[in-house]
């Protein structure tokens, strides 16, 4: 039998003075969270208006082509724009695979926001950063790992450019899955990530408990936007 899917999201704005992260999800069937490249009221647009843009054309054409209707969207909002004062972001978005096809979830994502899943108990990152910080780990000398982290905050994909969209499926069950900006990934350890989405709470304690880890001792100075989805069977 097919799994209704509850979801949670949770926005906070941190001490920035805009907030630029947004969720948004579609039927309860697809789900996006962008994040605007910037503290301004341009990447706060942007990052709504891809965020609303993107769950709609998932659930009929999966993951990637909601993306791809979040740029088409944000190429036409700044059509004729100046060059260097259109809002951009990143973003993250999913869709459940059909049962036919083993279930599991379409995933796409461009920059760094991340999606998690939780698989038999264990959860696990199902996205690669794409960050300047990210790329430079992957060359051959090993000097530029060393320096990496202070370019992770670069992002080398985005939706407004015309940039590779990736993508991933995660088939078989999933218990939960997680969509998120890197106002937790950037400051909450992997391992307490994961911590947090294998306990057995419902979502909206999740996202609760994510943001409060983000904000602990004053970390997190970001603004957050996370959706945790959860899987329940009839």
């Amino acid at each position: 039998m097919a799994p209704r899917w509850i979801a949670s999201t949770r926005t906070d704005q941190g001490p920035r003075l805009f907030m630029a992260d947004a969720a948004a999800d579609f039927a309860h069937l697809a789900w996006a969270v962008a994040d605007g490249i910037g503290d301004d009221w341009e990447p706060a647009d942007a990052a709504a208006l891809a965020a609303g843009a993107a769950p709609y054309a998932a659930l009929s054409g999966g993951a990637a082509c909601g993306i791809a209707a979040a740029r088409a969207a944000l190429q036409d909002y700044y059509d004729g724009c100046p060059r260097g004062q259109e809002g951009d972001c990143v973003m993250v978005c999913a869709v459940p695979m059909s049962q036919r096809h083993g279930g599991g979830f379409d995933v796409a994502w461009v920059g760094d926001c991340r999606a998690y899943v939780v698989q038999d108990g264990a959860a696990r990152q199902v996205t690669q950063d794409r960050t300047q910080g990210e790329r430079m780990r992957q060359y051959a000398d090993p000097y530029w790992a060393t320096i990496a982290s202070s370019h992770d905050h670069i992002v080398t994909t985005s939706v407004l450019r015309d940039e590779p969209i990736d993508s991933v499926r995660i088939t078989g069950p999933v218990q939960r899955l997680m969509l998120c900006t890197d106002g937790i990934t950037k400051v909450v350890p992997a391992a307490n990530i994961a911590r947090i989405l294998t306990v057995d709470i419902r979502p909206r304690h999740v996202t609760r408990a994510l943001v409060d880890a983000a904000r602990s001792r004053r970390r997190g100075t970001d603004n957050i936007a996370v959706t945790v989805i959860e899987a329940r069977t009839p």
